[in-house]
């Protein structure tokens, strides 16, 4: 999904974005991908209760990728280019005095993990479940 600009600081883009990115040294500052680096995703098959699901892992080292294949669910094995976001930790973007210590620069698989929970709750407030 695209990034709404409106919502965020006039200065996002050319002053905090590239201050959260030096700050990280240009690494995801969760998992320590570099910044368009390329990454291989693996499907995996994933025992949800009693179905079975297919999560996909990343992995950034053949050796990695050899000890995941008696998990590998025998799909395609993608290349992924890492792209570093800037996270709201509060999840609050229309703050526009946000501080440093409350953002943080994260590859899209770790924004999208941390970021899951909070969107769930807001679809379910949208759609009125509790």
């Amino acid at each position: 999904m695209p990034i709404d600009y409106s919502k965020y600081p006039p200065n996002w883009a050319r002053e905090i974005v590239p201050r959260i990115l030096q700050r990280a040294d240009n690494k995801c500052e969760v998992c320590g991908l570099e910044n368009h680096s390329c990454v291989m995703s693996v499907p995996l098959r994933i025992k949800d209760g009693d179905r079975y699901k297919i999560k996909r892992l990343w992995v950034n080292d053949e050796s990695d990728l050899i000890r995941l294949k008696p998990l590998a669910s025998g799909g395609k094995v993608k290349p992924v280019r890492v792209v570093l976001t800037i996270a709201h930790l509060d999840h609050d973007e229309d703050n526009h005095d946000v501080t440093d210590d409350r953002l943080k620069a994260m590859c899209q698989y770790c924004h999208l993990n941390y970021d899951a929970s909070e969107k769930y709750r807001r679809a379910c407030l949208k759609a009125g479940v509790q």
